[in-house]
C-alpha cells in the first residue's frame, strides 16, 4: 500500500524548473536532514516549470517517516497543487466526535486544492503526500507546459501506477495445460490459502486504486486500466460506441460475452424462483462456533461503548485497542462466512476453504491477544486491566474452538 508522510512534513520544497526532471525537499519531524528526491518526469501544467514551496501549520509525529531513505531516485507521479479533496467545514474536534459516534456522513465538507506530490522508487513504492492545509506557495514558471504534454505526463503516470499494483497482484503466468476439473488439489486447505492470498493482493490493489480515482469523472475508466483489467477497458469502449458481437471477435471476447450471458439468466432464474425460502427455512442450525465469534464481538463492543475507551484512542490506527478490535471482527466476519451450517463441513469443495479461513483466524487471533497484552502493559489503561483479563479468557476459548474445529475436520 501507498506510504502516505504528510502529517509530520514540517516543510518542503518541489523544484521541476528542469523539464523532464523533478527534484524535491521534504523535512520531517525528528530528522535533521531533509529527504531528497530525484525524480524522472514533469508536474501537471499548473506547477509544470516552478518552484513550489510549503509549510504545514500543524505537523504531527509519524513513525513512518523516520524509517525513510533519506534519498529517493525514481519515477514521478501526479504531482499538482490544483488535485480537489473534500474536506470537512467544521472544527477537528467536532468531526472526531461524530466519527465516534458514527454520524461522520452527517458532517458538512466541501471540495478544496490540495497539494498532491506522488513518486515511485522500487525501494518504497509509491510514496504521497498530499493535503489541503498546507501554505503553499508557487514561484513564476520558467517553461510552460501544454495541454499535449500535461496529457502524455498523466499517462505516463497512470503507466507506473499499472506497474506498481501489477508488484502487488502479482499475477500468476497462465498454464496451457492445466485441467482444473481433474485436478485433486484444487479445493485443499493450501489451495484455497494460495487462493486468499491472491485475492488479499487484488483487495489491496483495488483500493489503492479507488483510494486514488474514485471521485474522478471516469474513475471506472482509470480503475480499469491500472488494474490491469484491459478486457473491461474493450467492453467498456464497445458498450460506449454501441459496438455488437461479431464472429470475428477474439476467442477471449466471445467467452467474456457468453459468460455474461450464463450470469443473467442466472439472475432472471433467482429473481423468479421463491424455492430458496423453502431451501433457507429446511436448513440446519448454525455452527456453534460461528455464533460464539458474534456473541463474543457483540459482547467486547457493549462493554468498549460502556467505558468510553474508543475516545480516548483518537484516530490512531496502530493503537493497540484499535488492533485488538479489527482482528476480533476479522475473526467473526470470517467465520460467519465460511460456517453457514453444520453440512458445510461435510462438503468436500468447503472443507479445504473451512480449514484455510481457521487458520487464518488462529493468526488473527493471537494478534489481537498480542494487542491486549500491549493494552495491559499501559499505565494509562490500568483500571480497565480486569476487563482486558476477561476478554484475554474469552478469546482463549474462541481460539480453543477453531482449534478443535479444525482438528475435528482433519480427523485428529
Amino acid at each position: 500500500m501507498a506510504l502516505r508522510l504528510h502529517t509530520s512534513i514540517t516543510h518542503g520544497e518541489i523544484d521541476n524548473t528542469e523539464r523532464g526532471r523533478v527534484r524535491a525537499k521534504l523535512w520531517f519531524i525528528g530528522r535533521a536532514q531533509p529527504v531528497e528526491l530525484d525524480l524522472d518526469g514533469d508536474a501537471w501544467r499548473d506547477v509544470a516549470g516552478t518552484r513550489v514551496t510549503f509549510v504545514n501549520p500543524t505537523p504531527l509525529d509519524q513513525p513512518e517517516a523516520r524509517h525513510l531513505h533519506g534519498a529517493h531516485t525514481g519515477m514521478a507521479g501526479d504531482i499538482t497543487a490544483s488535485r480537489k479533496v473534500k474536506v470537512f467545514t467544521v472544527p477537528e474536534e467536532e468531526w472526531k466526535e461524530a466519527y465516534r459516534q458514527d454520524r461522520i456522513a452527517e458532517v458538512p465538507t466541501e471540495w478544496r486544492n490540495s497539494l498532491y506530490l506522488e513518486w515511485f522508487t522500487i525501494a518504497q513504492g509509491r510514496c504521497v503526500v498530499e493535503s489541503a492545509d498546507f501554505e503553499i506557495t508557487i514561484s513564476p514558471h520558467v517553461w510552460e507546459m501544454d495541454e499535449d504534454e500535461e496529457g502524455a505526463q498523466k499517462l505516463a503516470n497512470m503507466q507506473a501506477m499499472r506497474d506498481f499494483l501489477a508488484a502487488i497482484i502479482q499475477r500468476p503466468e497462465p498454464k496451457e495445460d492445466a485441467d482444473e476439473d481433474d485436478d485433486d488439489t484444487a479445493f485443499t486447505e493450501e489451495a484455497w490459502e494460495e487462493q486468499l492470498k491472491a485475492s488479499d493482493r487484488l483487495t489491496d490493489a483495488s483500493l489503492e486504486a479507488y483510494e486514488k480515482y474514485g471521485d474522478d469523472d471516469d474513475s471506472d475508466e482509470k480503475t480499469a486500466f491500472v488494474m490491469g483489467w484491459d478486457h473491461l477497458l474493450e467492453d467498456m469502449a464497445d458498450a460506449q460506441e454501441g459496438v455488437q458481437p461479431s464472429e470475428d471477435d477474439s476467442d477471449e471476447k466471445k467467452r467474456r460475452q457468453h459468460w455474461g450471458e450464463l450470469m443473467q439468466e442466472a439472475c432472471e432464474e433467482v429473481e423468479n424462483d421463491d424455492s430458496w425460502k423453502d431451501e433457507e427455512e429446511e436448513a440446519d442450525e448454525p455452527h456453534p462456533l460461528k455464533e460464539k465469534a458474534r456473541d463474543y464481538l457483540i459482547h467486547v463492543m457493549d462493554e468498549l461503548r460502556a467505558t468510553e475507551m474508543n475516545e480516548d484512542r483518537g484516530m490512531d490506527r496502530e493503537h493497540p485497542l484499535d488492533r485488538f478490535m479489527s482482528n476480533v471482527m476479522q475473526i467473526s466476519g470470517k467465520l460467519a462466512g465460511a460456517l453457514h451450517s453444520r453440512r458445510d463441513l461435510e462438503d468436500p469443495m468447503q472443507s479445504g476453504y473451512i480449514l484455510a479461513i481457521t487458520k487464518r483466524c488462529l493468526n488473527w487471533a493471537n494478534e489481537a491477544l498480542a494487542a491486549l497484552n500491549d493494552l495491559l502493559t499501559r499505565e494509562d489503561y490500568a483500571a480497565h486491566r480486569p476487563l482486558f483479563e476477561s476478554w484475554r479468557e474469552g478469546l482463549f476459548e474462541l481460539r480453543q474452538g477453531i482449534t478443535l474445529l479444525r482438528d475435528e475436520m482433519r480427523g485428529e
